[in-house]
């Protein structure tokens, strides 16, 4: 399973999208940050494009 379908299923559960990857906790804590912070950006990008 790779990260983005961890975090489609599971959302940001960190335990769960850790056990999941076979990685550790804040690793997975690190990736979901990037992962909700590209979504953001692009939000942002996209609400700079309309105005």
């Amino acid at each position: 399973m790779t990260f983005l379908e961890a975090f489609t299923k599971f959302g940001p559960d960190v335990e769960r999208i850790a056990e999941a990857l076979g990685i550790t906790p804040p690793e997975a804590d690190r990736l979901i940050n990037e992962a909700m912070e590209r979504r953001h950006q692009q939000r942002v990008r996209r609400s700079l494009r309309r105005a």
